[in-house]
């Protein structure tokens, strides 16, 4: 027997191939790993990836849209952290 999907499962399902996508590129993920040790402002996450801010904010505005991560500001530093690092944790060692 087959399930017709309806439109609020179709979105549900939308929602989820999103999030999951915002973990597929390996920047993301070692932002993740990162982000799981220790909260780091942007600056430091630049470095240690060697990457160009730019591209690290892209990366990050990516993560803060699909509620992985989020920041606070501390003097003219955006600082980012996991928001549910226990289940992202077990998300990324799958």
């Amino acid at each position: 027997m087959k399930v017709k999907m309806t439109d609020k499962k179709i979105s549900i399902y939308r929602l989820k191939s999103e999030f999951f996508k915002a973990l597929t590129h390996p920047t993301r993920l070692l932002i993740i790993s990162n982000l799981l040790e220790e909260e780091q402002c942007v600056g430091s996450i630049e470095n240690l990836l060697g990457l160009k801010q730019a591209n690290v904010s892209q990366h990050l505005n990516i993560l803060k849209k699909e509620g992985i991560v989020d920041y606070e500001i501390r003097g003219s530093k955006r600082c980012y952290y996991i928001i549910d690092p226990v289940r992202m944790k077990s998300i990324i060692e799958i």
